[in-house]
């Protein structure tokens, strides 16, 4: 699907709606020219209570965008009929979407990937982008920091001037939604990357496992030091030492420097990266998606 045909239909879907702001702002790569989208509720006070959702900033992790492009007035009514507002980042990586890329149309992955949001201090004073599941460090900053020069997408960077912006609002739930083409599998199913009490999720997935198996007591280095070759494609290379074993819901805790774990950092309450395998039907992906919108907003109210 074409950008254009993505943006085309969220606009018309949009303008018709009283509650629904939109705004556009231009990414100009070596490959072309594209548009990077926000939506987000009309007049949000600082004392709404509101949900951040992103999706596609992985290309070919098409299901997320599709769960927005497809239900867009179910999600915007669900939020608004439960007192809530939201921000919606519809399509984090416009050109890799039109390109069926990971990564955008340049193939610019920048120094950790394009999902690159922190920088950990550790005790000795080394820097580094992922703390795996141990939670020791010394400070954590913003990877797009100008003493850090990290070199970062342009995608990334103008997300990280948008979100830091977006915090004068009182968010208390982030979801990423993301579709898993990278780790080995042959089976449909869920996971999930989140953190502190897993527990409070339950209802959650108790719905979730209906759909798709949960991908459970099983080691995932999803993302995790990978290769691209020129042609743009995910050569994996994962070491034991790079996975982390899912409990018995499905859940990852890891401190990997993505925007989930910047939303913990910020002590965003809900903070939830989404999963499907690679092997998981298109439409059962988006239904995981749906769930975990609406359970999040269920949780919130």
């Amino acid at each position: 699907m074409t950008t254009k045909k993505f943006y085309s239909r969220l606009k018309k879907l949009a303008i018709a709606r009283a509650d629904v702001s939109v705004s556009v702002f231009p990414l100009n790569y070596k490959a072309g020219k594209y548009n990077f989208w926000r939506l987000q509720s009309r007049n949000i006070s600082r004392k709404d209570k509101v949900i951040l959702i992103c999706a596609g900033i992985h290309g070919e992790e098409v299901s997320g965008p599709l769960t927005i492009y497809h239900h867009f007035n179910q999600i915007i009514d669900y939020v608004h009929k439960n007192n809530l507002k939201f921000i919606l980042y519809p399509l984090r990586n416009p050109s890799g979407f039109e390109k069926n890329l990971r990564y955008n149309a340049d193939h610019d992955k920048g120094e950790a990937g394009n999902n690159d949001f922190i920088r950990y201090k550790l005790k000795s004073g080394k820097i580094v982008d992922d703390l795996k599941d141990k939670n020791i460090y010394k400070k954590w900053f913003w990877c797009s920091e100008k003493k850090l020069k990290v070199k970062l997408p342009k995608e990334t960077a103008l997300f990280h001037k948008l979100l830091k912006k977006d915090l004068k609002y009182n968010i208390v739930a982030c979801l990423d939604l993301h579709q898993d083409y990278i780790t080995p599998s042959k089976k449909a199913a869920a996971y999930h990357y989140a953190f502190g009490n897993m527990a409070i999720y339950k209802p959650i997935i108790n719905k979730i496992k209906k759909i798709v198996p949960l991908w459970k007591n099983h080691y995932i280095g999803a993302g995790f030091n990978m290769a691209i070759n020129k042609k743009g494609t995910v050569i994996n290379k994962l070491p034991a030492s790079e996975l982390i074993k899912s409990d018995a819901l499905g859940f990852i805790q890891r401190f990997d420097g993505t925007l989930g774990d910047l939303a913990y950092r910020l002590g965003i309450k809900y903070s939830i990266t989404a999963e499907t395998t690679g092997a998981t039907p298109r439409a059962k992906a988006i239904k995981v998606n749906l769930l975990w919108i609406k359970g999040l907003v269920d949780l919130i109210k």
